[in-house]
């Protein structure tokens, strides 16, 4: 058994938000403007309706079962090989899903922030500093995220506020995009966006009391979908959804446009700061989750020696695509496809869990009464 302590119902809240949240300071809003159109802020709502639905059949198999997981419970209820199946999958999603933000994160800061700098210059201290975090364990980084969470969402907050002046209502006609038919498929699709399901399922059991986990899922799911709706809402109505498509860096472009006065503007370097922890956080917990699925699969007692042979993976996979409009277009194809590992995969296994419990019951009742 891997030690890992426990985490507070706050904490876990905190980290799991921003796990979520993080990609939105990338490329994703011009991703849900390029699908839906001016109605592409409709998106993530769409798929928060549909995560609440999946939540609320996933949440109550994992709050009855106080030391289970998405792994611990396939291996009890279906079997070894299904457990090590569900590992390898959310393994190797993570460490492509965690590739491919880290290579998003560094074009990104090299690209507005640091053009002048390699690549490497930005790439080797991020990497190091994620393995630090990833190391001390998913408890400090909760508290690191319990620390921040505040800060990061008024932030958040003020970004959007502060660009009021330049919001044009009229950008969001005509009002369904492509249709209605059309933003169904794609909420459904873009389901994968809520990986914090994922997480949140294998992180469940360390809580002290896994009910709060429920709620915990329901609260989580409702902040990010509407995050994400907001900011591609104010993306929208600031640049044109015609504008929208032709700029990779959302925030970082709503940044420059701040202007409050003489002393208030261009503000976007004071958005770097939430845009690094972010990320940090986010990779850090994907590299630990990795680290302890791999361990538990292989009965190690302990899962910290694999945290850098891992953090080198996925530096390895962040560069094997050459260009960044190839990575973009990468990322978006295992965007559309993750629902598959983060809602299809948990989903099934704790269906099954469910069914297998019930039927357990029933079959310890019929000789009770028999008798």
């Amino acid at each position: 058994m891997i030690r890992t302590g426990h985490l507070g119902r706050v904490e876990l809240f905190s980290l799991i938000v921003i796990a979520g949240v993080s990609d939105i300071f990338l490329s994703f809003p011009q991703q849900l403007v390029l699908y839906g159109g001016p109605a592409g802020w409709m998106i993530p709502l769409i798929s928060m309706l549909f995560s609440l639905v999946v939540w609320g059949i996933m949440g109550p198999v994992l709050a009855r079962r106080r030391e289970g997981n998405l792994v611990s419970l396939s291996r009890r209820y279906v079997g070894g090989w299904w457990a090590g199946i569900v590992s390898l999958l959310v393994v190797i999603f993570l460490l492509l899903y965690t590739a491919s933000t880290m290579r998003l994160f560094t074009e990104t800061v090299i690209t507005t922030v640091l053009p002048k700098s390699p690549i490497s210059f930005v790439a080797v201290p991020f990497l190091l500093a994620v393995v630090y975090y990833a190391y001390m364990g998913v408890e400090g980084l909760s508290r690191v995220a319990w620390f921040l969470t505040p800060w990061l969402l008024i932030g958040l907050v003020a970004l959007l506020a502060l660009n009021g002046n330049w919001v044009n209502p009229e950008y969001m006609f005509p009002f369904w995009g492509n249709g209605i038919v059309n933003l169904l498929i794609d909420g459904a699709s873009f389901t994968g966006m809520f990986i914090n399901i994922l997480f949140l399922a294998i992180l469940a059991s360390l809580l002290r009391n896994p009910k709060d986990s429920v709620r915990i899922g329901i609260w989580n799911i409702v902040v990010v979908g509407i995050a994400y709706a907001l900011v591609t809402l104010v993306f929208i109505m600031v640049f044109s959804p015609e504008a929208a498509t032709r700029s990779p860096f959302p925030m970082y472009q709503l940044g420059r446009l701040i202007y409050a006065g003489r002393f208030i503007q261009r503000l976007e370097a004071a958005f770097v700061f939430i845009w690094v922890a972010m990320a940090l956080i986010k990779l850090s917990l994907s590299i630990w989750i990795s680290s302890y699925l791999i361990a538990a699969a292989s009965g190690m007692p302990v899962y910290r020696p694999l945290v850098f042979p891992i953090a080198l993976i996925v530096y390895s996979l962040s560069f094997a695509v050459g260009s960044f409009p190839e990575m973009l277009e990468w990322n978006n194809l295992l965007l559309r496809r993750s629902w598959t590992v983060v809602i299809g995969l948990p989903l099934l296994t704790l269906v099954w869990v469910r069914f297998k419990n019930r039927k357990g019951e029933t079959d310890h009742e019929q000789p009770s009464q028999t008798s």
